[in-house]
């Protein structure tokens, strides 16, 4: 462990290096070491903005974080002391970036509150993989999850009183990747368990009691450094209890599916609660038997037709060839070239027709040339509905298939299909190799439904339903949300009651579970959700491998549309109406050509629908554990030129309130139970809306917890009306353009290159460059508005990467191949126009917000003008009153 002194000075001489280095680009670009450089591009460091210069934005943090009283919930958003609503900008801290040193503690509070963060989100502090490496709090010397590290838990203490000195208040998440294990004195089948054991720590009761154990430890120790347990600390704005978990499933639509497949005995202590859940509600054995009876199907007529043919597809980087059957019924794929991505490599059926609430059974017969794994999927058919989000109608299993025919058989309850036409696909990218299909049938109905001979709630003997009719089912689903809904309840009441906790709470992100996310967190003070546009994809049966990765590398503002809002729409569709409204984790991850695009658009769409809470996901290695600067994998926010030099704009944007709210409100109100009608709120809004474009950007979306009572349907509630505000999508010579046009803030993102556009008080004119895509953003530094502000920050930015980065032909990964710091950014030849009729000068900003050198300014009608020079070799300039 290095020294105070050390440390200091090696932070400090990596900062003035880095910036020496940023401050002498135009002689660099001239050097010997140019091709260092794309033609285009420039040195961009990751280093801390100069106290006061344009990119400071710590002025909007009060210090410290907690000054003026408890964070509490007042008519549906978060109010400080004093009822002074609060919007959070957060960050993530990660395992080891949440016990850092001293120094760095400091480094990364200044860095962060500069940065307009005003929450951080401590994430991963329970981890196992990094034990004995400073990244979570559990001690090496004991082989049980029971003991925490007093080193770890000091480190942690000093980082939360570190960051509530600059004004940045602590989100404490309780439950995210602990891993128990035999030695903590469960069965040894543990280890066949999901990651992290989610799904079964809901249920399972010690799982359970050691959470309760696990937030005593960690809730209730007092911080040396501040005097208070972080229960009772007032900067501690919110916790969470259990990441990114349902019982009823989690990263899928298809709810309820594979707790069968859980080993014993977890899955007997949740066949236990489900037989004595079936004899509260029923009260005899025939009582049961009626309502899950359904006639038997009998000579069902398969959906596949025998004259269908098979689509094949195959996304770039695999390859392979489909060989048709004598009919619908069969074909062989041989996979020569993959991804290592199931559905990378595709056979699909189209155009079948499947009914609401149904339950389906899919039976084939495959073979391999050697053991693999076959993905089976029906969803909405995208041919016949392009541009539709894509979803499951209900299947999306994994088998193992190996030399010999196996029989594959698979019942599943149809969901979310509201008129759509379905398509049946085997996913085949998951290996190289020859897979034959045989014998495809798709038939409405299951054997083997219903009550059987010999099983009895009363007597314990009732299974997980595999087969099950839709009234079993249904069961089901109300079970597991009813046990859910008691998991929540009771942590949330011992958290309150037992250890004091006065911070607003959730349980989980609130679509985890579907709608049944809305009861489960009904008792919760706000709701949380997630989303990552294009989040890396991973080759099968790899995990998080740091070679084997893809994504599709194409801009979100495309994807924009009439009735679908890509990840846009996806959270605002779970926004819970009355209550505050957080989203703990967003980014477009790198290496993305278009990540330019995230913050200028998340800030304004929030501000939009005046949301809460924002948490870009998440700070990566800094200070000294990330000496060269560098951009270390798909989530850094700070290190990242595209992403951080926006962050001045979109924090002001947002937490100041400089985009306006939408006027509109739209409330859907579901019935009782609020998973009935639909597992999910999306179908139900599409439905439920007018036809034609949803107004995104001008109507706040909103979904009630409260059902509504005796209402056999949902019901959509409206009230203000429909006005166009400050953001708009517009259509440019070369695609989307997304802009604000706010009194003090300014932005145009899109493919930009080569075209005029404006903005409000913001015009830009882009020459052709790269791939044309940038985001250019104005706001006031100051309360004016931008035609009138004596202190304006205009920034630019366009791709970032590290030195050295190489894609692979299909530009969609770098594999392992990230290169290394400093970073550099790509030039966007812009000349911009900014309104206003008094003098004002320009300067070009070095990393650290200071001045670098006076910018050519030209006067027009009703403004000034000036070009972006290849010598500035800056993201930013300052526009000063004279």
């Amino acid at each position: 462990m290095e020294s105070t002194d050390r440390s200091s000075f090696a932070v400090s001489s990596l900062r003035t290096a880095a910036l020496s280095l940023a401050l002498a680009v135009p002689a660099f670009a001239a050097s010997a070491a140019a091709p260092l450089v794309p033609d285009g591009w420039f040195l961009w460091p990751a280093v801390e903005p100069a106290d006061g210069s344009a990119l400071d934005t710590g002025a909007l943090n009060a210090t410290p974080a907690g000054a003026h009283g408890r964070v509490a919930v007042r008519e549906g958003v978060f109010v400080d002391g004093q009822g002074e609503r609060l919007r959070f900008w957060g960050a993530n801290l990660c395992a080891a970036e949440s016990f850092p040193s001293a120094e760095d503690a400091e480094l990364i509070a200044r860095r962060l509150a500069k940065g307009g963060v005003n929450i951080a989100r401590l994430h991963h502090l329970d981890n196992t993989w990094s034990i004995g490496e400073g990244g979570t709090l559990w001690s090496a010397d004991h082989k049980t999850r029971d003991t925490f590290d007093p080193d770890q838990l000091d480190r942690l203490h000093r980082l939360v009183a570190t960051l509530a000195r600059h004004g940045i208040y602590s989100n404490i998440n309780l439950k995210v990747s602990k891993s128990l294990t035999p030695a903590d004195g469960f069965a040894d089948t543990i280890g066949q368990l999901p990651e992290f054991q989610k799904r079964v720590d809901i249920y399972q009761r010690r799982m359970v009691e050691l959470q309760k154990d696990y937030a005593r430890r960690l809730l209730t120790a007092k911080n040396p450094y501040t005097g208070l347990s972080l229960a009772e600390d007032p900067a501690v704005a919110v916790v969470e209890i259990n990441n990114e978990n349902s019982l009823l499933g989690y990263w899928t639509r298809d709810l309820g599916r594979g707790l069968d497949r859980f080993p014993e005995p977890f899955r007997g202590e949740l066949v236990a609660q489900w037989n004595a859940w079936l004899a509260r509600r029923y009260g005899d054995d025939e009582a049961l038997r009626a309502s899950w009876h359904e006639p038997p199907v009998g000579g069902a007529v398969s959906l596949v037709q025998p004259k269908a043919s098979w689509r094949h597809k195959v996304q770039p980087g695999a390859a392979a060839r489909l060989k048709p059957g004598r009919d619908a019924t069969s074909f062989e794929v041989r996979v020569e070239r993959t991804t290592g991505i199931s559905h990378h490599v595709q056979a699909s059926l189209h155009g079948l027709a499947l009914e609401e609430g149904r339950v389906y059974t899919l039976e084939f017969e495959a073979r391999a040339d050697r053991e693999r794994p076959l993905q089976v999927v029906v969803s909405i058919d995208g041919e016949a509905r392009p541009g539709a989000e894509w979803r499951s109608f209900g299947l999306l299993e994994t088998v193992t298939i190996g030399r010999a025919w196996a029989p594959v058989r698979v019942a599943f309850p149809a969901h979310s299909i509201a008129g759509d036409p379905a398509s049946l696909a085997f996913n085949l990218a998951g290996a190289i190799g020859r897979v034959s299909v045989r014998g495809v049938r798709l038939v409405a109905g299951c054997e083997g439904s219903g009550l059987l001979a010999g099983q009895s709630p009363r007597a314990g003997t009732v299974p997980i339903p595999t087969s099950p009719s839709a009234r079993q089912w249904a069961d089901w689903i109300h079970f597991l949300a009813d046990t859910e809904r008691a998991f929540a309840d009771e942590m949330r009441a011992y958290l309150r009651d037992e250890l004091g906790v006065r911070a607003p709470m959730e349980c989980s992100q609130i679509d985890y579970g579907g709608l049944v996310g809305l009861w489960r967190e009904q008792a919760m003070e706000y709701a949380d959700a997630h989303a990552y546009w294009q989040h890396p994809d991973f080759a099968a049966g790899l995990g998080w491998d740091p070679a084997r990765w893809t994504i599709k590398n194409s801009p979100q503002v495309a994807e924009l549309r009439d009735r679908a809002f890509a990840g846009f729409g996806t959270l605002a569709f779970v926004r819970v109406a009355g209550k505050p409204f957080s989203v703990s984790e967003y980014d477009h991850p790198a290496p993305s050509d278009y990540a330019c695009e995230m913050y200028a658009t998340l800030a304004s769409f929030a501000a939009r629908q005046d949301w809460d809470a924002l948490y870009p996901f998440a700070v990566a290695e800094y200070g000294s554990r990330n000496p060269g600067n560098a951009l270390r994998g798909f989530f850094d926010q700070v290190q990242h030129p595209a992403k951080w030099a926006f962050a001045p704009f979109a924090t002001r944007v947002f937490r100041l309130g400089l985009v306006a709210r939408a006027s509109s409100q739209a409330t859907l109100h579901l019935a009782a139970p609020v998973w009935t009608e639909q597992p999910h709120a999306d179908l139900l809004w599409r439905k439920l809306l007018p036809p034609g474009r949803i107004h995104f950007l001008d109507q706040r979306l909103g979904v009630s917890d409260r059902p509504a009572p005796g209402a056999a349907q949902a019901r959509l509630d409206v009230s203000g009306a429909v006005e166009p505000g400050a953001v708009a999508l517009v259509a440019g010579s070369r695609g989307q353009v997304y802009l604000v046009a706010a009194p003090a803030a300014a932005a145009v993102v899109g493919p930009i290159g080569g075209t005029e556009i404006r903005a409000g008080a913001l015009q830009v004119a882009c020459a052709e460059f790269g791939r044309g895509f940038a985001a250019i953003t104005a706001v006031a530094l100051d309360d004016l508005e931008l035609a009138q502000s004596r202190r304006v920050l205009i920034t630019l930015g366009a791709r970032g990467e590290n030195l050295d980065m190489s894609w692979n032909a299909e530009r969609t990964s770098v594999g392992a191949a990230w290169g290394s710091g400093p970073t550099i950014a790509e030039r966007v030849p812009a000349t911009i126009v900014l309104a206003g009729d008094m003098a004002r000068s320009v300067y070009a900003l070095a990393p650290d917000g200071t001045r670098a050198r006076r910018v050519d300014v030209s006067r027009v009608a009703g403004g000034l003008r000036f070009a972006v020079s290849p010598g500035d070799a800056t993201m930013h300039y300052e526009v000063v009153a004279e």
